[in-house]
Parts: C-alpha cells; structure tokens; sequence
C-alpha cells in the first residue's frame, strides 16, 4: 500500500500508519486492525469497543453496490442481528472514495470483534450446541434482513444469477468441454423458474461459511464479511454452511459424510428455527443450492496450486471431484424431508 494513500486513509478514521496492524484474509482489500480514537453516538456504535477494520481496496465494482452492502449491514445491526457493524468516517460517511496515481480507491470501515473463527475450531471440537448457535445466530440474520428496504432505489445489489461467483465459474468454463459447464448453465437457468416470495427471498450473506462466523468469548456469535451479498433464497445461505463445513470435517466415507450432515444440519435447523422459519419446499431445494456451489467452486479451482496439497480446503474439497461432477452425484445424499 502506497505510504501517502494510506496517510489520507488513516486521517478520515482518526488513526495514523503506525497505528495500523495488517490483518490477513483481505482478498481484495489490505485490510488492517487499528484504535478507535472517538464513538459515533449517530451510528450507535457500542462504547465498549477498542478497534476498527480499516479497509482499503481498488473500486470493483459500481459505488452504489457498496453503499447498498454498507447500509444493509448497518441497517442489520442497528436491529439486532448479530453483525459486525461498518463505521463512519470523520466525515459521518460509511464510505470514502481517494484517487491515487489514475487508481480510484474505496475506504471503508467496520468493527473490530475479537473471537475465533468458526473455521479454526478443531472438528474433535465442534459440539451439537455450537451448530445450534450459529444457526440460530443465520436464523435472526435472515429474519431482521426481511424488513430492510434500501433507502434509495439506486442503492441494490446483485441478483444471484448475476453474482460474481456465477459469472466468473461461467466464463471459466466456457471454453471448456468440462461437463461442469453445462450443468452450470442448466442449473442456473432451472433455478431461475423457483419462487421468491419476500418471506423465502431476499438480501442475503451469499458466503455464510465457517470463515465467516466468529465465535465470541462469551460464546455469541457475530457475523462478518458481507462484501458478496446478493439478492437471493435465504435457504442459500443455509446450504452454505453445509456445503463448507463437510470439506472441513473431511468425512472418512460416504456413510461418514451422510451422517455428520444430517447431525450437524440437524443442531442447525434447530437453532434457525427459533428465530425464523424454513419451509420444508425450500429444504428440498438445497441439494440444487449445493450443486450451484459445488459447481461454482470446482470452476474457480481446476488450476488451483493447492490441489496437491491433501490437507487443505482446495485438495480435500478437488479429491474425485470431477469425477463426482461428471457422474453427476449429489454433494451429499441425505434425506433433507426428514430434517
């Protein structure tokens, strides 16, 4: 990062470059921890907190998009959803905009909540009551999101046909004879024709892994990262979470993998459900919601250098992977009417 770019940066948050921490998982951002000098009493900011998420990235994408992401995160936390909420700048803005060098920059903040990642908990770890609490932490995620309506007809989001993630696997594939591609395309083109009344639709996470819960030391969870949000089936987010977490566990068979999805879905369903209802139609869609990600995801990862490593998230989740997606076999057969 540029010394005087991030100068101007650290000024419109009352901080200077020294201050700054560098944190990792910026994928498009360099994103640093830093000390809240003063609270916003406009934005509600909680006084008890220490630091902010400085974040400081190339403009991707049109200003209005993040400005919507901006205000509906805002809007979930000043209701009571279990988010890491974006701070203001000194200017009173939840976003700032610099130029450096003919490069246009976006300059955003959030807070900084101090907890582990799902995702770093050990599996010899994981208990039947954190799934319930992270389900019930996207159960009154989703729930709040219902009642948001952008204040401005100009500040939206992507539809989920139009999300990065299926643009980018799209065109990954286009020039491929990989069978991936045309079930991508007739997936996508299927899923189109379900319903999407307000109660079962609408402004979602659209990344809701294990990267992206943070569990708290009091044991709540927050969570964080809303950059890829897009209108979409709230049942989406749900099939998330279990996509990402069995390559996490790493089942040792079929039969392994089959009954840890149906424990652990089971624990979150139960938690979801005691902030928001989840029709048993949508549960049926779910196997087409993790074949979109399974699809998504191996096209993003066919070249990938950590394939070869077995151990990681790319090498357990690549295993017979093509071969799976050419078989056309479900990312995990379990009976979804049973749970």
């Amino acid at each position: 990062m540029h010394p005087h770019l991030l100068s101007l940066a650290c000024q419109l948050y009352s901080t200077t470059p020294d201050l700054l921490i560098p944190l990792s998982g910026g994928h498009s951002n360099a994103v640093y921890k830093f000390p809240l000098q003063k609270i916003s009493k406009e934005f509600k900011t909680c006084e008890v907190l220490k630091f902010g998420v400085l974040r400081i990235g190339a403009q991707d994408c049109p200003v209005e998009q993040t400005f919507a992401m901006l205000e509906w995160a805002r809007f979930l936390h000043d209701h009571g959803a279990p988010v890491t909420a974006p701070l203001p700048s000194t200017n009173h803005r939840l976003l700032e905009q610099l130029e450096h060098e003919g490069t246009h920059y976006i300059i955003t903040a959030f807070q900084n909540a101090e907890g582990i990642l799902a995702e770093n908990i050990p599996p010899s770890e994981w208990t039947d009551n954190l799934f319930y609490s992270i389900g019930s932490a996207a159960g009154k995620f989703h729930r709040i999101s219902l009642g948001y309506t952008p204040s401005n007809p100009n500040l939206t989001r992507p539809m989920w046909f139009d999300s990065y993630e299926i643009i980018e696997a799209t065109q990954l594939l286009a020039s491929s004879s990989d069978p991936a591609c045309e079930q991508l395309a007739s997936l996508v083109e299927a899923l189109k024709h379900l319903p999407s009344e307000p109660s079962d639709f609408g402004l979602i996470h659209d990344d809701l892994h294990f990267a992206n819960f943070l569990i708290l030391p009091d044991g709540k969870i927050s969570i964080i990262d809303f950059d890829d949000c897009v209108y979409s089936w709230f049942a989406m987010d749900v099939a998330m979470a279990l996509f990402d977490i069995l390559v996490l566990y790493d089942p040792l068979s079929e039969v392994d993998k089959q009954s840890f999805a149906i424990r652990f879905l089971s624990n979150y369903l139960a938690g979801y459900r005691t902030e928001k209802e989840i029709p048993q139609y949508w549960l049926d869609q779910i196997p087409h919601f993790l074949k979109l990600k399974e699809l998504c995801i191996y096209a993003t990862l066919i070249d990938h250098a950590e394939i070869a490593q077995p151990g990681s998230w790319v090498g357990r989740f690549m295993r017979g992977r093509s071969d799976r997606i050419a078989n056309d076999v479900p990312y995990v057969d379990i009976d979804f009417t049973a749970l």
